[in-house]
This record gives structure tokens, C-alpha cells and sequence, in this order.
């Protein structure tokens, strides 16, 4: 292989978490990669830690506004621009997680031997040691997500440790951070991806740890209807009804759209009501 693994690494002021992540990467037994780091609007030193550990590394700096959607769409114009090789591998990693030393070697492995696949590292939470992510099957019927266990198909991938070679990445056609600035971006781009013809797969053997501490807003209970509102439509609530309404119009087959957009804006009025329950 001549190419190389292509690091993108959306952070925004978490620099000791970002150190963290930093520490599991300078350990891996395979040396081909580049850091991409998309730095967006950090005040914290996190650009200027990692090139002190890392010198090499690309600097993508942002105002603050792009999320990520926005950071992941700056990473994939930056891939356009500078891959030029066929075996150039892209990684998407959040940065609040650990992995082992042959996490690259291990990925890398896996996509040469399937070029035309999306793969999803599979995540383990380090809280508590379960299986938190290994690809999501989306019943649109239901409107049910469920994390794959083995026996459903995969339909949907986030792109928390996602490897796929640079034509595959290229090819998917990049985020829409206008329409889906942060939540469900990752969801949007691998159904998209599938629908060109890739495959959507995990493999138990590339794995790594995430943070469970460091996630988004995931609860509404116990506030004022303000607070409740204001809430449920910051970027960082993934219940979001807006965006949510957004990502079913772009990836949503028809037959099921009505049903499943009044689900999202009656299960967003049932939690008003029932939030001090």
C-alpha cells in the first residue's frame, strides 16, 4: 500500500480530552497516517497541543459555527483537494475515544481487502463495557432505530470511527451542514452512501472506547416550558423535532414520511407535557 490514512478530527475546546486521543494514536503500529485536525473555534490550545505532540498535522481552523456537519464537510473538501492516491484510506474519529495500537492497521486491512464498504468501528462504552455502537438498522415503518446485534441488516452508520477508502468518501458527495448542521449528519451521508451501492458493515475485531460523559444534550426532564423549548431546539439536543424533520424529508421513502414526521412533532409535544413526570 502507497497511500495513507487520512485522520479527520473534528474538536472544539475539550484540549485534555483531545490529549487523551492523542495519547492512543502516537501508539499505533501502523505509521502511514496524517491528522487532519479540524479545529473549530478552540480558545483552549487544542491546535497548538497537538502540534507540539504531532508537527505534521493539518490545521483546519473554523469560527466556531460549523459543528459537525460543518467541521466533517471541511474535512471532506480538504480530502478532495489533497488525495490523490487510490489506497488513501479515510478515518472519521471523534475525539473522546481510545482505541488500540493496531486499531489503524486493523482498519486498513479490512477496507483494501473490501474497497467498496463503509466500516464503523464497533464502540464500547468506558463507563460501563457495553456495546454502545456497531451499526443501526432503521425500520422506516416504525421509525425505530436499532442498534445491530448481528441479525438486522445495517442501513445506517455513525461516523464514530468510520473507515473508507478516499474514491468511496469522495464518491458518498460530502455533509450538508445547512440543512443538518450536527445531529444525524453521519446518519444523512452513510444512508446516502448505501443508496450509491456501498456496503455498510462493522467487524468485531476493530474496535475502540468511547466517553459516555462528553455526549449532547439527551434529556428534557424536570425544566420549565422556556427552558423545555429552548432545549429541545438547541443544536445540541439530539431530539431536535427541526432538524429531525429535516433528515426524514432528505432520506425518509415517501410511503412512510407523513406518518413519521407526525410522530416526531407529537412525541416533541408529549415530552412537553409529561416533562415533570
Amino acid at each position: 500500500m502507497k497511500g495513507k490514512v487520512l485522520i479527520l478530527l473534528p474538536v472544539h475546546n475539550r484540549k485534555e480530552i483531545t490529549r487523551n486521543f492523542m495519547s492512543s494514536l502516537l501508539q499505533q503500529d501502523y505509521p502511514h497516517y496524517h491528522l487532519v485536525l479540524i479545529d473549530d473555534g478552540s480558545t483552549d490550545g487544542t491546535a497548538e497541543m497537538v502540534t507540539s505532540l504531532l508537527p505534521a498535522a493539518t490545521i483546519i481552523t473554523g469560527n466556531g459555527n460549523w459543528w459537525w456537519g460543518g467541521s466533517l464537510q471541511q474535512g471532506y473538501q480538504w480530502v478532495m483537494k489533497n488525495s490523490a492516491h487510490p489506497d488513501d484510506v479515510v478515518l472519521i474519529l471523534n475525539d473522546d475515544v481510545e482505541f488500540g495500537t493496531d486499531y489503524l492497521r486493523k482498519g486498513v486491512e479490512f477496507v483494501m481487502q473490501y474497497p467498496d464498504t463503509l466500516l464503523v468501528s464497533q464502540a464500547w462504552s468506558k463507563q460501563t463495557g457495553v456495546l454502545l455502537d456497531a451499526g443501526v438498522h432503521i425500520n422506516w415503518k416504525k421509525m425505530s432505530f436499532t442498534n445491530v446485534t448481528g441479525k438486522e441488516d445495517i442501513n445506517c452508520l455513525s461516523t464514530r470511527g468510520l473507515f473508507m477508502k478516499a474514491p468511496a468518501f469522495k464518491s458518498a458527495g460530502g455533509f450538508r451542514p445547512h440543512l443538518l448542521p450536527h445531529y444525524l449528519s453521519d446518519y444523512e451521508f452513510t444512508i446516502r452512501a448505501g443508496r450509491k451501492g456501498f456496503t455498510l458493515l462493522t467487524d468485531p475485531g476493530i474496535r475502540l472506547v468511547m466517553n459516555e460523559a462528553t455526549t449532547g444534550i439527551h434529556t428534557l426532564k424536570k425544566l420549565s416550558v422556556s427552558k423545555f423549548i429552548k432545549h429541545l431546539f438547541s443544536l445540541r439536543s439530539s431530539g431536535n423535532p427541526w432538524y429531525f424533520s429535516i433528515f426524514l424529508i432528505m432520506v425518509c421513502p415517501p410511503l412512510w414520511l407523513p406518518l413519521n414526521l407526525a410522530r416526531i412533532w407529537g412525541g416533541s409535544l408529549k415530552k412537553l407535557l409529561t416533562r415533570n413526570r
